[in-house]
């Protein structure tokens, strides 16, 4: 029986303006999705500054890839008197593979989601989009092409005290606004001020939504 998976295939922008180990910063990230969501999820960096990850709940695709912006846009270089906040073009594929791999080596394995991924991805750059996700289903990649830009745009306003506290939000089920603030170092009012500014109030609902879709039209 085919396992339906979601693969996130992904590149650093301006990787080589970095300066840190953004490998161990998505090595954690994906740690925390281990922990907190999927305990079969992978991540493999691969060519210096791309990277893949595949997981066996697809219906958190969405949450997940955002995990992945959110947990980079809280780094930042300052190079040249410029500050350069870290993030990742992605492209996540839907669609069934014969066998889950065990292992993180992931650049090398093939099958749906894997092409859907990795061809979108090819295609980006020259679209100047950061985020693409295919499932396979007319109607519903119809539907992600009309409200990803608006993802998107709000994504891309994050700041990296806006991106922290939206990480420990998304990641964690029921935390409180103090709760994350005591994580962060910060009170209470000023994670409030960087969730409302973050506007991801006007992405939970549809991250709920993608969730119901993948179900029904994937899992059936």
């Amino acid at each position: 029986m085919k396992i339906v998976t979601a693969v996130i295939t992904g590149d650093i922008i301006r990787s080589t303006d970095i300066e840190g180990d953004y490998r161990e910063v998505l090595h954690r990230i994906a740690n925390d999705i281990r922990d907190q969501i999927d305990q079969h999820f992978l991540l493999d960096v691969y060519r210096g500054d791309s990277f893949q990850a595949i997981s066996k709940k697809p219906e958190q695709g969405l949450l997940m890839l955002l995990l992945i912006k959110a947990g980079l846009k809280r780094e930042q270089t300052e190079k040249n008197k410029q500050t350069i906040q870290w993030d990742a073009r992605m492209s996540m594929g839907i669609g069934k593979l014969a066998n889950y791999p065990e292992y993180n080596n992931l650049s090398e394995l093939s099958g749906e989601p894997f092409t859907r991924s990795g061809r979108s991805l090819d295609s980006m750059k020259e679209k100047n989009k950061e985020i693409t996700i295919v499932t396979g289903e007319e109607e519903q990649d119809n539907e992600l092409k009309a409200i990803l830009p608006m993802v998107e745009a709000i994504v891309a306003k994050w700041t990296t005290a806006q991106a922290s506290a939206v990480y420990l939000f998304l990641l964690y089920k029921d935390i409180t606004q103090k709760e994350i603030g005591d994580r962060l170092g910060k009170t209470q009012v000023a994670v409030s001020k960087s969730l409302d500014i973050s506007r991801i109030d006007a992405l939970i609902p549809y991250i709920e939504r993608f969730e119901t879709q993948i179900q029904w039209t994937h899992q059936k």
